[in-house]
């Protein structure tokens, strides 16, 4: 699904802005376009790293989700609010997950200013993926530079790479850099016992994302596709079953005392909850399988 405010940044399924085939050897555009979020399943090569002779800046669109990592061992999720650079010669690889709409803005970029950005620290390969809030905002902004008349001369060209790297700092001063993943092997098991380690204390579910180097958003849309579930639901449902092996198991412990271990405010909190999954109070769960 797309948003209404990024479906109306479309015209066409996929529309090319422009290709520059005598670019102005102090700053220059060199290419753009943009592409409506479609299903590819078999986009990328997951093992390969490429590289490119110029700079790109693609701004992610639509509600799929992907990854980006490179030679440096960088790595991280991609979704709607993220946007990432890549650098001359330096390697990376960055697509959809199998079967995810994807769409972009893209702008392909070289020359002296762009250079110099560089060594500014401007744009580096030390921070290559960046995320922001209202990615539509921006998309507009520079759809209205691309579609503009076409440079008739080196000042003309230059004069619009000025204004592009404008509106490049404009957008890096409103967003933040993405953090390396931080996590080893299944990001997804590593999550799951983040949240269901400690039942009884309420979870920073941004610290928890943080900590997979993900933003909220991202880790949401990611769990939720893994578990069936969004991850407040699956901690839930982890209690839940906690709760049906303690009032099993440790028949000396009241509901009440339950409850408390579990997190809950109070036992009639518990106990709503409980009905909901359980579809039966606990005690009744519990005279149940006394019987048994």
């Amino acid at each position: 699904m797309i948003s209404r405010q990024i479906e109306g940044i479309f015209s066409v399924p996929y529309q090319k802005y422009f290709e520059n085939g005598n670019p102005h050897a102090q700053g220059d555009l060199l290419g753009a376009g943009i592409g409506l979020p479609v299903h590819r399943n078999d986009w990328w090569d997951v093992r390969e790293l490429w590289s490119y002779p110029y700079y790109t800046l693609n701004i992610i669109l639509g509600e799929g989700v992907g990854a980006y990592r490179n030679e440096t061992g960088f790595q991280c999720q991609l979704t709607s609010g993220n946007f990432f650079f890549t650098f001359p010669g330096f390697k990376q690889q960055y697509g959809p997950a199998k079967g995810e709409p994807w769409g972009e803005l893209y702008v392909s970029f070289a020359g002296d200013l762009f250079e110099w950005a560089r060594s500014q620290n401007v744009i580096s390969p030390q921070y290559p993926v960046w995320e922001m809030k209202r990615p539509e905002r921006w998309v507009r902004r520079f759809q209205k530079l691309l579609q503009s008349a076409a440079p008739q001369t080196g000042h003309q060209s230059l004069h619009r790479s000025v204004r592009f790297l404008d509106e490049m700092m404009g957008m890096l001063d409103k967003a933040h850099p993405v953090q390396a993943s931080k996590t080893e092997g299944d990001w997804f098991i590593t999550a799951c016992n983040m949240i269901t380690s400690d039942l009884h204390h309420k979870v920073n579910w941004r610290a928890v994302a943080s900590e997979l180097g993900m933003s909220y958003h991202t880790f949401r849309l990611y769990f939720t596709r893994r578990a069936g579930m969004p991850p407040m639901r699956y901690r839930e449902k982890v209690r839940i079953e906690k709760a049906c092996d303690e009032l099993i198991r440790n028949t000396h412990k009241s509901c009440k005392e339950i409850a408390f271990n579990l997190g809950y405010s109070d036992a009639h909190h518990f106990s709503i909850q409980f009905k909901k999954q359980m579809e039966m109070s606990p005690s009744q769960y519990r005279r149940k399988h006394a019987e048994e």
